[in-house]
């Protein structure tokens, strides 16, 4: 068997269902030794299954490998020796199936006495922990819901357990007087309305609303409301400052684009500056964030990467655009890498000039969205609508020449332009490409 990827698709969908396990265990212990269930029938099966996924999983950690240093270390003996060194002994620990080995030699058994005897099963909580961690670095998913979704979970086992200790206490106290069981008449319903209502002590209380409809009345009872209530007063503090900034950074970039357009309308309404033209700018600017999702063309973290991974994400972005142009057709691989990385963003508003008949050109255009037109600025007459896709202006990188039509936006257009000096520049590494170029070149300009 070939050792696994940490990050695959099969070890994430099994890291779920360890988590899985895990929740069901920090839910079924607490449950199985305050209401004192059975330990038969389907908590059997349910112990059963899990049990078997936690001990397969001590099993499948020694042929997946980790991470050390950005390298991915294949290596068995690597593997094994880093496993016994960090979590083999705790899921050593969390997996014996100490209960089982009770339930063959003593039946029938207590329910909360095999919740005791799991009791180390609550360790694997540590596992979901680094699970979580792994999960919000994944690129492949926003780490804000994985934070949400692991608050959530946090928050409800929180109220399961002080449920739990609630019937408990409860439970302990009937013995030797009254509780709040008896005062609720619940001592002898069923479990479910045991559970619910002991459940929905512990929200209220929690959450600082408390109706007194369920009320401590003994010593303990009020102890442990008083704590619970201090608990739940810290809680809500947590909870609120959580949830307030989890939702704010739901997305960061709409927040980074409201800030600045803020800003931009401050600085226009100081300066007084007419209406209308205020209301082009908010357009401007409302259109980048509707189609690319930032305030800025410029991706600054590109800037940061290594030159080769910057120069596949731009092949990825824009070969499509380069090599349908014919100058550049059976071109150099490393040509086209050296030529996309130059390609300059622009985006213009509707109605805009991009180039003017006669104006001198050293630059050409690819359109990755909207629609341009190609006109005559003295007889009016359109030679073509370009749109998606589409260049124009390629001559210019060769000759400085005057150009022979207008081209003006139609709609919002998104443009990469290619200057004159990048070009050459980068052709000045492909001497034989050159020849080329020029004879494609000279045979365009002839038919234009």
């Amino acid at each position: 068997m070939q050792t696994i990827h940490p990050e695959s698709k099969i070890i994430i969908v099994w890291e779920s269902i360890i988590v899985l396990v895990s929740l069901y265990n920090y839910l079924s212990i607490p449950f199985t030794i305050a209401f004192q269930t059975d330990a038969d029938g389907i908590w059997l099966i349910l112990d059963l299954l899990s049990d078997t996924v936690l001990i397969a999983d001590i099993f499948l950690r020694f042929k997946i490998g980790y991470i050390d240093q950005g390298e991915f270390i294949t290596d068995r003996q690597k593997i094994r020796k880093n496993y016994r060194s960090t979590d083999l002994k705790i899921n050593l620990i969390a997996s014996l199936p100490i209960d089982f080995i009770v339930r063959i030699f003593i039946s029938p058994v207590p329910g909360y006495v095999i919740g005791i005897i799991r009791f180390p099963r609550l360790l694997r909580g540590f596992q979901c922990l680094g699970i979580f961690r792994r999960w919000e670095n994944n690129v492949n998913v926003n780490p804000v819901v994985i934070r949400m979704i692991n608050l959530v979970v946090t928050i409800f086992l929180i109220d399961h357990w002080v449920a739990c200790l609630w019937f408990f206490i409860g439970e302990v106290a009937q013995i030797s007087g009254e509780s709040w069981l008896t005062n609720a008449s619940l001592e002898s319903a069923r479990t479910s309305t045991q559970y619910l209502n002991s459940l929905y002590w512990s929200i209220t209380t929690l959450t600082t609303v408390g109706y007194g409809d369920i009320t401590p009345t003994n010593d303990l009872e009020i102890v442990f409301t008083l704590v619970i209530m201090f608990l739940g007063v810290s809680m809500y503090a947590f909870i609120i400052g959580n949830v307030a900034s989890l939702i704010a950074n739901l997305d960061a970039n709409q927040g980074r684009f409201r800030e600045k357009l803020d800003q931009i309308q401050a600085y226009m309404r100081e300066r007084r500056i007419p209406a209308i033209l205020q209301q082009q700018v908010r357009d401007y600017y409302q259109y980048m964030w509707e189609y690319s999702h930032d305030a800025s063309m410029e991706l600054d973290f590109l800037d940061e990467l290594p030159h080769s991974i910057k120069t596949r994400i731009y092949l990825h972005l824009h070969q499509e655009l380069l090599e349908k142009v014919p100058l550049f057709q059976d071109a150099d691989k490393g040509f086209i890498e050296d030529l996309v990385i130059k390609l300059k963003p622009r985006i213009l508003p509707p109605n805009d000039y991009i180039i003017r008949e006669e104006q001198l050109g050293h630059e050409m255009y690819f359109i990755k969205r909207g629609e341009v037109i190609a006109f005559s600025e003295k007889t009016g007459r359109v030679y073509r609508t370009m749109t998606a896709g589409m260049f124009f202006g390629e001559i210019a990188l060769l000759y400085s020449s005057r150009r022979t039509a207008s081209v003006k936006t139609q709609t919002y257009c998104e443009l990469f332009v290619l200057y004159k000096e990048d070009f050459d520049q980068v052709l000045e590494n492909y001497p034989r490409f050159w020849e080329k170029i020029k004879e494609i070149a000279e045979q365009r300009f002839q038919t234009k």
